[in-house]
C-alpha cells in the first residue's frame, strides 16, 4: 500500500534524518543562514526579488551539491537554532521597507525534512505578510507544500548521484497541486532523459529546465537550449541559467 504524507512510519523517518543534524527545541528548526534581498536565480520565480531562509539537514548528498554548508553534519553545530517566530524577526530586520506580498525562498539542504516545523514556519511568514516559496528536491512530502505560494520541486538526475523515489515526489506533486513547477538541473543526456520522463508522467506541473554549473560556467546551455527548441513536446519548457551565478558567481549569501 502506499503511504500518505502523514504516514507515521514515514514522519518517523524523517525524525531520525533531523535528530541527525543536532535536537531542537519545541518547534525550532536549525537553519544554515538567512538573507536578502537578493534575486531568486532559479526556477519559475527567476529574476525576483527574495529574502532566503535556508534551513539545514538534507535526506541527499548529490555529488553537485553547492550548499554543502547546509548539508553535511558536521557543519550542523554552526547552525543556529530558531523558532518560526525567530526567523520572522530576523527576516523582517533584514529586510529594507518590506511590502506585504514580498518573497520569502525556504530552502535548505531539503526544508521539507522538517516534518511538523516548516508548517508553521511558511503560516508565521504568511501571517507576518511575505508570500513563500518553498524549495525541496520533492523526496519529502509535507504538509506545508499545501500553504505555500508556491513549491519549487528539483527532482535530481543521475548526474546527482541519487535515485529518484517516484511514488515520493507524486505525493509532493499532488499536496502542492497547482502551486508546483518542476526545475530540473540539467548536466548531460540521461539527466534530460531523466527531466522528460518525469514531465511526461506529470504534464500539468511546469517545467524550468537548468544546465548544470560547472566552476561558475554551464557547459551544457547551449546543448539544453537547443534540445528544448528542437523538441516539439517540449515547446513550453523554459530554459533559466544560474542568474546569481552569472550575477556574483558562488558568492555565498547571493
Amino acid at each position: 500500500m502506499r503511504c500518505g504524507a502523514a504516514c507515521t512510519d514515514c514522519r518517523g523517518s524523517y525524525a531520525r534524518i533531523v535528530l541527525a543534524f543536532g535536537t531542537t527545541r519545541g518547534s525550532a528548526v536549525k537553519v544554515d543562514e538567512i538573507f536578502g534581498p537578493t534575486i531568486q536565480g532559479e526556477g519559475a520565480l527567476a529574476g525576483t526579488v527574495t529574502m532566503f531562509v535556508r534551513l539545514g539537514g538534507c535526506d541527499y548528498r548529490c555529488i553537485w551539491c553547492d550548499t554543502l554548508h547546509a548539508v553535511d553534519p558536521e557543519n550542523a553545530v554552526r547552525w543556529a537554532e530558531m523558532t518560526p517566530h525567530d526567523i520572522l524577526v530576523k527576516v523582517n530586520q533584514i529586510a529594507p521597507q518590506q511590502r506585504w506580498g514580498d518573497w520569502v525562498t525556504v530552502s535548505g539542504g531539503n526544508p521539507a525534512i522538517w516534518q511538523k516545523e516548516l508548517p508553521t514556519l511558511v503560516e508565521e511568514l504568511q501571517i507576518g505578510g511575505w508570500r513563500v516559496n518553498i524549495e525541496t528536491q520533492g523526496s519529502v512530502p509535507n504538509d506545508a507544500f499545501k500553504q505555500a505560494n508556491t513549491v519549487t520541486l528539483s527532482p535530481k538526475g543521475p548526474s546527482s548521484g541519487m535515485k529518484l523515489d517516484t511514488d515520493k515526489l507524486a505525493q509532493c506533486v499532488a499536496l502542492a497541486g497547482k502551486r508546483a513547477v518542476f526545475k530540473f538541473v540539467v548536466g548531460g543526456p540521461p539527466d534530460m532523459r531523466f527531466a522528460m520522463d518525469i514531465a511526461q508522467r506529470h504534464p500539468e506541473v511546469p517545467v524550468y529546465a537548468q544546465p548544470v554549473t560547472v566552476k561558475g560556467a554551464f557547459p551544457y546551455l547551449a546543448t539544453l537550449c537547443e534540445t528544448v527548441a528542437q523538441t516539439p513536446e517540449l515547446s513550453r519548457w523554459k530554459v533559466i541559467p544560474q542568474l546569481h551565478v552569472l550575477a556574483w558567481g558562488n558568492e555565498r549569501g547571493r
